[in-house]
């Protein structure tokens, strides 16, 4: 008997042994980070465009005239391209954490100083000489303003490709696209609801305190995400080992940080970072029509003014939310589906590409302003199929070095950015010597949308599939 009970004991520990008790069911912490990440998205394009809203107070209490504005707005861009690269690079040697709490901290410290400015002149009395040009050492008002706004996109720069890495490290493979495709869907909510926030604000309060209530909210996003995320998710005591099983299923943990940015050689020799950069560049060429010069095409080729062209303008936007979201479930679940990482990523940046300029180049043939809006929404949802699909490639393809890779793409993209609206008046001038207002137009959306065109080709050359550092190699290193 004593046999027989030892003999069943011995099977029972056998079993135990050999069958080991099931991992608890996963947590959800990657979802607390991800909502952290959706606010942030939504903060930078309250702070990007409130002062766009805030363009006619601004002018009547400072007395800028619209050159003056205009460089103020390029102020801000020319800050955010310089240190985009280096803000992602950061991130990938210091950890998210430390490094965007500062740029929040940073960039709401200077949304807050934007309204603090007064008229005011400081003249030296004395001249910089120049060749023939003599330029007077004193500060006003106007250059207080550009050192600010400056400044605020110096702070901005590595908001995305920050955000970029802590999905790379939050997210396993087949769900980093939806989740990228969810920050950037509440940064398109953000760009349509900063006109409506600031507009309330400043008709309660005033355009400098919205400014200033701005800023409070970012220093206190900054202490909440210093206090509440953590690098890794192996660092949190909010995700259990199951959800760690989860997120690294199909890829290796990034490691300590600490690690340097890729060299020349590796990036020169990548054709998928050169035609991601090309993508970013020919996307962004052709999208920053809807953020500057929609009104002016309302206004001259269906006489309607820039006063009643809110709705019009901000109908896109929302459309683009609706994308995003969109093209991440899409490419996540291509992948879930057996399709390689490479068209599971670039199927969607092709045809999103094609039709988004198909759908800009009929514009310029609409006879009415109901065809032209619903071709202006139907491209701005397609077109914003592909953008968490590029961010996702830098993830794929840079890997450990994702944040200074999505930092790069972002600043070519931004070069696109600022050339497209420079370039445009100065093409509809030259034209309109020749043709009437609506041919002049026809032209320049057939432009547009052969940016798109240019764009689409480079993704038959994106290749997620082939990491700068091989998986392998990453994680003996991590």
């Amino acid at each position: 008997m004593l046999f027989l009970q030892g003999e069943g004991l011995y099977h029972r520990s056998m079993a135990t042994l050999s069958n080991p008790p099931a991992l608890p069911r996963p947590s959800r912490a990657r979802y607390g980070v991800l909502g952290l990440a959706c606010s942030l998205a939504l903060l930078t394009y309250l702070d990007r465009i409130c002062i766009m809203q805030a363009k006619e107070s601004i002018q009547l209490d400072l007395g800028f005239r619209d050159q003056e504005m205009g460089l103020i707005f390029a102020a801000f861009m020319v800050g955010y391209l310089l240190l985009e690269v280096p803000g992602g690079w950061m991130g990938d040697r210091w950890g998210s954490r430390r490094v965007l709490a500062g740029m929040v901290l940073a960039w709401s410290l200077f949304t807050a100083l934007t309204g603090c400015i007064w008229p005011f002149v400081l003249d030296s009395g004395l001249q910089l000489h120049l060749g023939g040009f003599a330029l007077p050492l004193a500060v006003n008002s106007l250059t207080a303003m550009l050192v600010v706004r400056f400044l605020f996109g110096l702070g901005e720069a590595g908001a995305f490709p920050n955000l970029t890495r802590i999905i790379r490290d939050w997210f396993p493979l087949d769900e980093r696209a939806s989740a990228l495709g969810w920050i950037w869907t509440f940064a398109r909510l953000g760009g349509a609801l900063a006109p409506i926030a600031l507009s309330a604000l400043t008709v309660v309060l005033g355009w400098r305190q919205a400014f200033w209530i701005l800023g409070l909210v970012g220093v206190v996003w900054a202490w909440l995400f210093y206090v509440r995320f953590r690098d890794r998710p192996e660092e949190d005591p909010h995700c259990n080992a199951s959800e760690l099983a989860l997120i690294r299923r199909a890829a290796p943990s990034s490691g300590s940080h600490g690690h340097a940015w890729p060299s020349w050689r590796v990036l020169v020799s990548s054709p998928t970072v050169w035609a991601v950069c090309a993508a970013s560049f020919f996307i962004n060429f052709g999208w920053y029509f809807y953020a500057t010069w929609q009104p002016k095409y309302w206004d001259e080729v269906h006489g309607i003014a820039y006063a009643d062209s809110g709705w019009l303008t901000g109908a896109p936007f929302v459309c683009g939310a609706a994308g995003t979201m969109l093209g991440g479930r899409w490419s996540d679940h291509l992948l879930r589906r057996g399709s390689s990482r490479r068209w599971g990523r670039a199927f969607i940046g092709l045809v999103g590409y094609l039709l988004a300029g198909l759908c800009v180049l009929a514009v310029g043939f609409t006879t009415t302003a109901w065809q032209a809006e619903t071709l202006l929404c139907l491209g701005f949802l397609v077109n914003d199929l592909t953008v968490p699909i590029l961010w996702a490639v830098c993830t794929d393809v840079g890997g450990r070095c994702a944040g200074a890779l999505s930092g790069l793409m972002n600043m070519i993209g931004g070069f696109g950015a600022v050339l497209s609206p420079a370039l445009l008046p100065y093409a509809y001038e030259r034209l309109h010597e020749h043709f009437d207002r609506r041919f002049c137009w026809r032209i320049i959306f057939a432009g547009l949308a052969a940016s798109w065109f240019l764009g689409a080709l480079a993704w038959l050359v994106i290749d997620a599939g082939k990491p700068l550092v091989p998986e392998e190699q990453t994680s003996e290193e991590g």
